[in-house]
């Protein structure tokens, strides 16, 4: 009988014994995670001399769980079980390695398995608990909705020029003291849904359906209250690194996505627009991850034909971490191309942006974004000539969680367009509250 369990072992635990690491460590010190790869070695060799002892086993089966061997772990497990069946606490272990692995029908017996041996409430707590993740993990479809509403004091709510005079031709015209920009006081509403669709697939694929609404109320200038609706979807392809890895990333993942834009201005539509777009992302050597984009969106102008037209763009980005700060930096460049029904309509735009965030004290998150602008249009436009513009923009926030569902965000704005054409000079400075709830599914 030993003999054969020797035989049994020395079968099964050969091959798991030299399989590959299927989940990350839970060892981070490449030191520590070396001795306990030497440790689970000893062991190893000292279960062929014993082969029946259970608590080598066990001892092995965690050994191999620490170093992220899951599948070794359950082999022993399992070959526990052959020994002794009435092992309640191996079938709640064999249930949790299962669930880790993604392989939910077994996780789901071994640990329904448990209750019949009528374990402790804290066991059964644990159960329960596996179990109603598994459940969520087998959702084809995963829900999320955010409610938000917001206050923002502006200093520019009309919109209004940042120039005193305009050239016209030859002549030097005074602008109207109406035309000047003026403060007001905005209402915002946001609701956001985001549906996450497990397609089943070997590679952990899935496409995200979205859908946004939001408005902004003006106090005084009304005729600028605006709405906005996009409705989309994205495609995500988790690619092979051996066969269709570019910049020699890590999790490489193709995004194919379109999405749908209306836009109204004081409940008068003044805009359609389609994107479609590819994206390519994954992690570098260097712990960041990198984003590639190509769009192309086809807009049209209700109550501007010349300005219909094609944007053609690309996008590089990239975002790292700090692993003592937990600091995040970012940065993306983007190039431009407009094709419109008129010439001096047409441009090219290329831009910069920069972000930084980190966490703070008592769950405060702060961020800052800076972006710029540089839009230079092929043709002079009728009366004022070339057109030129640079557009600046800068950005802070404070973000709380106070409860499980809702959040706080502080935030200030301050922008800036200086053009070539005065009619186009632009500033404002913004200061705005917003109130999030996120637990609807």
């Amino acid at each position: 009988m030993k003999f054969r369990a020797l035989m049994i072992f020395t079968c099964t635990t050969l091959c798991l014994h030299t399989s590959s690491q299927n989940v990350a460590p839970s060892i981070s010190d490449p030191d520590q995670l070396e001795i306990t790869e030497q440790k689970k070695q000893v062991v190893f060799e000292q279960l062929f001399r014993d082969p029946t002892n259970l608590s080598l086993l066990f001892e092995y089966a965690n050994l191999s769980i620490l170093v992220g061997d899951l599948e070794a772990a359950i082999g022993v497990f399992e070959q526990m079980l052959i020994y002794d069946p009435a092992l309640p606490r191996i079938r709640l272990e064999l249930g949790v390695l299962y669930y880790r692995l993604g392989v939910y029908a077994l996780a789901n017996t071994y640990l329904k398995s448990v209750e019949t041996f009528d374990p402790p409430l804290e066991v059964k707590a644990r159960v329960d608990e596996f179990l109603k993740a598994i459940d969520t993990a087998r959702e084809i479809f995963a829900w999320q909705q955010t409610l938000s509403l917001g206050w923002k004091h502006t200093t520019n709510g009309n919109s209004g020029i940042n120039a005193s005079f305009i050239e016209i031709g030859d002549l030097l015209l005074e602008v109207d003291p109406e035309s000047k920009r003026e403060g007001d006081r905005v209402t915002q509403y946001n609701y956001a849904l985001n549906i996450d669709q497990d397609l089943n697939h070997p590679r952990g694929d899935n496409i995200q359906y979205f859908f946004n609404y939001g408005s902004e109320r003006f106090n005084t200038f009304t005729q600028f209250n605006i709405q906005s609706n996009v409705l989309g979807a994205r495609r995500n392809f988790n690619l092979d690194k051996n066969y269709f890895s570019f910049f020699n990333l890590s999790n490489p993942v193709f995004t194919p996505s379109f999405n749908l834009l209306r836009v109204l201005l004081d409940r008068e539509e003044i805009l359609r627009s389609g994107r479609i777009a590819l994206d390519y992302s994954g992690r570098l050597d260097n712990g960041s991850s990198m984003l590639f984009s190509y769009y192309r969106d086809e807009k049209t102008f209700k109550s501007g034909m010349q300005k219909t037209g094609q944007v053609n763009g690309m996008s590089f980005g990239q975002t790292l971490t700090s692993p003592k700060s937990k600091a995040q930096y970012g940065y993306r460049v983007f190039l431009d191309n407009y094709r419109a029904n008129v010439g001096y309509e047409f441009y090219e735009n290329y831009g910069l942006e920069l972000r930084y965030s980190r966490i703070l004290k008592y769950q405060w998150k702060f961020s800052s974004t800076y972006s710029y602008q540089d839009k230079s249009h092929d043709e002079d436009y009728p009366l004022f000539g070339a057109r030129h513009d640079q557009a600046q923009v800068f950005k802070l926030k404070f973000s709380k969680p106070f409860t499980k569902c809702w959040t706080a965000d502080l935030g200030s704005e301050l922008t800036s367009t200086n053009s070539s054409i005065n009619i186009y000079k632009r500033s404002a400075s913004n200061l705005s509250v917003k109130l999030s709830y996120q637990c609807i599914k």
